[in-house]
């Protein structure tokens, strides 16, 4: 199934944050099945060093590592990436549960041992997800760009 869950309309730069190599590599491989291009890092710290510089579209993040862990780096992201959609996985759902990677802002959230095509179509939805509230977000606010607008020709028109 999951040659079907490549997008045909876009590519995606996701950023995976995972402190054990092989995990990494074998997420990096997938997303790039997927026709996805992929930037790795060792940890939270090495993560913000990564967004520093490169654009990315999704984080994902495992939870237990060293120097900074995926919830305190969640938290990081909320409030430096705002928009930036984040993914959390874990193999420790007694310490750490979906509520409360949710609650630190990410976006998704995924107990390991996950299956492939579950991943991706959880990926795939949080980052259509993160697009869409862009989008109306980017309406909202050309409403209210043309609202501003019109109350300025309004007085422009009253003074004339």
């Amino acid at each position: 199934m999951s040659k079907n869950l490549k997008t045909e309309h876009s590519k995606y730069t996701i950023l995976v944050v995972d402190d054990e190599q092989l995990i990494r590599d074998l997420i990096a491989s997938f997303l790039a099945k997927l026709g996805h291009t992929c930037i790795t890092a060792t940890d939270g710290v090495d993560a913000l060093n990564q967004l520093k510089e490169k654009k990315v579209d999704a984080v994902i993040t495992d939870i237990k590592m060293p120097n900074m862990d995926g919830i305190m780096l969640t938290g990081e992201l909320s409030s430096q990436y705002s928009d930036l959609p984040v993914m959390v996985m874990t193999a420790f759902d007694e310490e750490y549960s979906a509520g409360i990677a949710i609650s630190i802002g990410a976006r998704e959230f995924i107990k390991k041992p996950f299956s492939l095509d579950e991943f991706a179509i959880r990926l795939h939805k949080m980052i259509n997800d993160s697009e869409a509230i862009k989008r109306l977000k980017r309406k909202e606010d050309g409403e209210e760009d043309l609202q501003e607008l019109m109350e300025e020709l309004e007085q422009s028109l009253k003074k004339g």
